[in-house]
Parts: structure tokens; sequence; C-alpha cells
């Protein structure tokens, strides 16, 4: 079965696929979500357009005040997350805001890519996504986004709350509408090579943004923990996984395993960060990248479900 026949079955079958069998590993001089653009020569769209599923209004409720510019400083370092909870989700919700959501997307060349936004207050998903840039969409799961030049599948797989202290959640909640809608109205682009001197956000980029601001720019400040995550100059989802789950604060497997053992996860989690952590290694303090960027490819893309990989073509 190739790889496009795998994806039809997906889709009809209303199948969540884990991430730990498609997780996009990025390689842009920073970070970045995984993408593979169509070909050149792809078959333009023959159906007719569908209407807009996204905006650059945030629409806010009452009690959204965006926050002023001086209140964007990074949040502070809450030690300990390996010895504290971690609330996650299998959907939007009241109370969720700031909640960072994992999704896949179904590439218009048909591969499968990671994308990750982060929630508001209306339960809509804020991202830096494929052809759009920054936008506001609403809650999609298993369900078409329609760009105007290209059509997108997306899957949910779950949402997990950035931050185990209730002041700081607080904070970000607060101050979420404040930090993006500077690039909303911009309508800052999507990219993948993104970094200090690129107008310009990947979908990763866009959430560590709004998760820790910078002072005086748009560019995030690491927490000094999150950077025991593999390379220092190189972020991925999956890192920002491990961090949220409180991996990176144990000594070893073992530990992490058995933290793991003890959450209440959505099953789709728990399988993720169970494959996260044995790439890491039994005695690893960060997580090794194990999927690479082909050697001499432009493109960066993920593997297939192990179980159905299809042959590599001559």
């Amino acid at each position: 079965m190739d790889s496009s026949a795998i994806l039809r079955t997906i889709h009809h079958m209303n199948i969540r696929p884990p991430l730990h069998v498609v997780t996009a590993f990025a390689v842009a001089m920073l970070f970045g979500c995984a993408q593979t653009p169509a070909p050149p020569d792809a078959p333009a769209e023959t159906h007719a357009p569908a209407e807009p599923r996204y905006t650059r209004e945030l629409n806010l409720p009452p009690s959204g005040v965006p926050a002023s510019r001086s209140s964007l400083a990074p949040a502070p370092v809450i030690s300990g997350r390996g010895s504290k909870p971690v609330h996650a989700v299998t959907g939007v919700a009241a109370g969720q805001a700031g909640y960072v959501h994992y999704f896949l997307l179904r590439m218009p060349d048909e591969t499968v890519e990671v994308q990750v936004g982060i929630e508001l207050a209306d339960q809509r998903i804020a991202w830096s996504f494929p052809d759009l840039g920054v936008v506001i969409s609403p809650f999609i799961d298993g369900e078409d986004l329609h760009t105007g030049t290209a059509n997108y599948t997306v899957w949910h797989l779950y949402g997990v709350r950035p931050f185990p202290d209730d002041a700081v959640m607080t904070r970000l909640q607060n101050d979420l509408p404040g930090r993006i809608a500077p690039w909303l109205r911009a309508q800052t682009p999507y990219c993948l090579d993104d970094g200090p001197k690129r107008n310009c956000m990947s979908c990763l980029g866009f959430v560590l943004r709004a998760l820790f601001p910078g002072r005086g720019s748009d560019y995030p400040v690491m927490p000094r923990d999150f950077s025991r995550s593999g390379n220092p100059a190189q972020y991925t989802p999956n890192d920002l996984l491990l961090y949220l789950a409180g991996m990176l604060d144990l000594r070893d497997r073992n530990a992490r395993l058995q933290r793991i053992a003890r959450l209440d996860l959505p099953a789709d989690l728990r399988n993720d960060l169970e494959e996260l952590v044995y790439g890491m290694g039994a005695g690893d303090a960060a997580p090794l990248t194990a999927r690479q960027k082909r050697i001499g490819d432009s493109a960066v893309r993920n593997v297939t479900p192990k179980s159905t990989r299809p042959k590599p073509r001559s």
C-alpha cells in the first residue's frame, strides 16, 4: 500500500494516527514545523473553493484585554516540572485558553506533517499555518481547511496545558490576545526557516513566541530548563512536548517511564511520550533526534507508520 492509499484509509475511517509514527522533525535555522510543498506541476483544484475557515480577527470576549508591550516579559521559570501534574485534553473547552494543541496535516502532496497551535478563550485555534501565515481558525478535527490555493486535512491529536503553575497560566491567558495581535495585524507569513532576522513564523515558532515572549522583540526567550532539550540551536515540536510533560527534569529513562505511568494522559499522548523517551537512550539527559532530514533533500518529511511503511521508490 502506498502512502496515498494509507492516508485515504485513515481519512475514510476517521482514524487519528499517533504522533510517534508521523512526527515532524524540523531542520530550520532555529525551529520549525515540517512542511513538504506541493510539487510545482501538481494539478489545480477542480472543486469550488470553500468559504474561508480562518480569520485574523481576535473577537475577544468581554474579559479579554490585549496586553501592553511592557507586560510581554518572559514568564518565570517554574522549577521541578518533573514532579508537577500534566493536564492533557482531547479537545477544546472553556477555561483552556493557552493550551498547546498538536495536530496532523495531510499536505497537498499527500505527506503527513505535525502542526502545533494554541487555544484561545473562545475555543478557536491560533497558529501559523502553511500558505496562510498567522491566522485564527475554528477547532478542526478530521476536516479540511482550504487556504485558497491548497487543501489541508487536519486531525487533532491532543492538547497540553503549558504551565502547571496557576499564576503563570492565568498570566498567559490574560496576555495571550495582546501577544498574538501584532502578528495577526501584520499578516505574518508562514515559513520553515524561522529565525530572528526572518519576517515569518513556523508553527512551532509562533507557539514558542506566544509562550515565552522576548523583551523588546518578537523573538522568544526560552526557559533555562528548556535548553537541555537536544541541540540548543534547534527546537522541534517533540522538544516542546517533552518539556511540557516534565521529561527533561528527570535523570534517566526509568524515571521518565515511571512518571508517564503515573500521569493521567490520553492514550495517544502516552504512546508518543513513551516512544520519545525510548528514543532518548537509557541515560540521556536530553532527547536525541532519531529521524533527521534526508541527506541532500530540501524537503523535511515524516515517516509513515512502521507497520505500513511503503517501500522506497527508485
